[in-house]
């Protein structure tokens, strides 16, 4: 379940850029411009979430083996 999590933003990128392309083709206006634009920073939004729990999840397996470690070095 956590790897599904860590694609999603790929998938809301990736849809947001066939629909404004799909747009763009089937219309041929810039219609697609004001969608895109403004749902773009979600892309941001959901790559840098995941990368931050990411992030969180290596620095708190670093403390565990850290803590493993010295736990092991002292009998």
């Amino acid at each position: 379940m956590k790897t599904i999590r860590l694609w999603i933003p790929a998938a809301f990128c990736a849809f947001l850029s066939w629909s404004a392309l799909g747009v763009q083709l089937i219309s041929e206006t810039a219609a697609w411009k004001p969608m895109f634009f403004c749902f773009l920073p979600m892309c941001f939004f959901f790559v840098g979430s995941a990368m931050s729990e990411m992030s969180r999840e290596i620095r708190d397996l670093r403390d565990q083996v850290g803590s493993l470690q010295l736990k092991n070095s002292n009998p």
